[in-house]
């Protein structure tokens, strides 16, 4: 998988930071808030503050709508 450049992709399609979109990659990949920390170096805390921003910015309210928006867009064929 191309982390780097899936992150950007998503930076620019949602208008998320950095840090937030790295969040949302881990989420759509299944890790819980714990594991995103750990991979990160972030507390869980500091994890789901990051995903509060993500839901407000993709008008979603859960972590699987987040993941959905998120798969849904990667896999969606360049215009």
């Amino acid at each position: 998988m191309q982390s780097k450049g899936q992150e950007e992709t998503l930076r620019q399609q949602f208008g998320l930071t950095q840090r937030e979109s790295e969040v949302l990659l881990w989420i759509a990949r299944g890790k819980a808030n714990r594991d995103i920390g750990e991979i990160l170096g972030l507390s869980p805390r500091t994890v789901n503050k990051h995903l509060e921003q993500v839901y407000a910015k993709l008008g979603v309210e859960n972590r699987a709508s987040a993941a959905i928006r998120a798969v849904q867009h990667l896999q969606s064929p360049l215009d």
